[in-house]
């Protein structure tokens, strides 16, 4: 990921058109991904946990300082979400050759996952009054 905002809703507070807010997680996901693809064994005897373990804390500490003074546990439900990107990212180009069809059907599905999982927390929030919303390693954006 950049230094681009990682996430999709964009910092608390700042609301966004229904365009911008795709065009931020489609921004995001190719970050993570791209993430992944660049992250290279620092060490001879790196394996796959001391990878992800880096790009954890990458993600985490990028959406620390974009959102800053908010509870830990959305910054952690966002976090392992890009983790997952960022990780797959990482597999699928050293798995398998390249196809570009792939690579295009995978992030639209990635981006419908997104959107089915934001639309429900909006509608759970509506019910629980703001509450952060944690689903089976979802995604959840104000």
């Amino acid at each position: 990921m950049s230094e681009e905002n990682p996430n999709p809703g964009g910092p608390a507070g700042q609301p966004q058109s229904p365009e911008d807010a795709l065009n931020a997680i489609k921004t995001s996901i190719a970050n993570a991904f791209n993430l992944g693809l660049q992250s290279q064994p620092k060490n001879q005897g790196d394996t796959l946990s001391n990878i992800v373990q880096e790009i954890e804390q990458t993600i985490y500490a990028q959406l620390k300082q974009v959102y800053g003074d908010v509870p830990d546990d959305f910054i952690k439900a966002n976090a392992e979400f890009f983790v997952q990107v960022a990780t797959m990212g990482h597999i699928v180009p050293r798995v398998c050759a390249f196809d570009k069809d792939f690579q295009a059907k995978l992030f639209q599905l990635i981006e419908a996952r997104v959107l089915e999982t934001q639309k429900a927390a909006q509608e759970k929030a509506k019910e629980e009054q703001g509450q952060i919303i944690h689903e089976e390693k979802k995604i959840i954006v104000p």
